[in-house]
């Protein structure tokens, strides 16, 4: 195995929620062989990357499940500030949850809702943590990550990383070598003792345009039980219908 070419990480800090960038800027970035440069012209992406964001609105749906059972789809409309912040607003929430009865009941699943809205953020953040690294934490992710070839991809690289965010995770990262685009991250995080989350992201180029997106994002809470039995609560996101303002 060889050393990670810096190219290939910050295709992982480009994923959250329709971060995007140009061929060209990539194929410059790919003809560097200074690792600090790579850093440095990586850090401007990341920067024009919120701002061409702050010009598109799109919508996604979540849908959560657990242990096989649909709880409940959120269909949401999404911006990016120009600080790279993203905004959202509820269009529709689709309950699809028995409603308890009485004070007690509607106090138990609100509790319920309110601990699935805790992990929606938290796996919010762990892709935020990856989109806006800065440049000494993207220098030193490069000293410990190792890169080899894709296997059944044509022209692409598979980078395996640990200890990224927090002591135990893991990165698994295919990206294309002509273009530096991502094609699939996915990523293994401690929640808490009992339970990690399971993640994968495909990416997709938006129509008529060079720009790639994360267009599906499927996250699994997995708790480990007694007698190694494990329970589920699945995050699936879709993001689609991205329109300029």
């Amino acid at each position: 195995m060889t050393r990670l070419s810096p190219v290939t990480y910050v295709l992982a800090a480009l994923v959250a929620y329709g971060v995007a960038t140009t061929f060209l800027v990539a194929q410059a970035v790919t003809s560097s062989k200074d690792p600090g440069q790579w850093a440095l012209i990586y850090s401007d992406i990341l920067d024009k990357n919120r701002e061409a964001l702050s010009d598109y609105t799109w919508q996604y749906e979540v849908q959560v499940t657990e242990e096989g059972e649909l709880l409940y789809i959120d269909t949401l409309e999404a911006t990016r500030t120009s600080s790279g912040a993203l905004e959202t607003k509820r269009i529709e929430k689709d309950l699809q949850i028995k409603q308890r009865q009485g004070p007690l009941g509607r106090a138990g699943q609100e509790a319920r809702l309110a601990k699935i809205q805790e992990k929606i953020d938290f796996v919010k953040g762990v892709l935020q943590s990856y989109v806006y690294m800065s440049r000494g934490q993207v220098v030193d992710f490069f000293d410990g990550a190792l890169v080899t070839e894709a296997e059944g991809y044509n022209n692409a690289l598979r980078v395996d990383a640990e200890n990224v965010i927090r002591d135990g995770d893991s990165i698994l990262l295919y990206g294309d070598r002509a273009t530096a685009h991502p094609i699939m991250l996915s990523f293994t995080v401690p929640f808490d003792e009992n339970v990690r989350v399971d993640g994968t992201i495909q990416f997709r180029h938006l129509r008529k345009s060079r720009l790639f997106y994360g267009a599906e994002i499927d996250a699994k809470f997995v708790e480990i039980k007694k007698a190694g039995k494990e329970k589920e609560l699945s995050i699936a996101v879709k993001a689609f219908d991205f329109e300029k303002k």
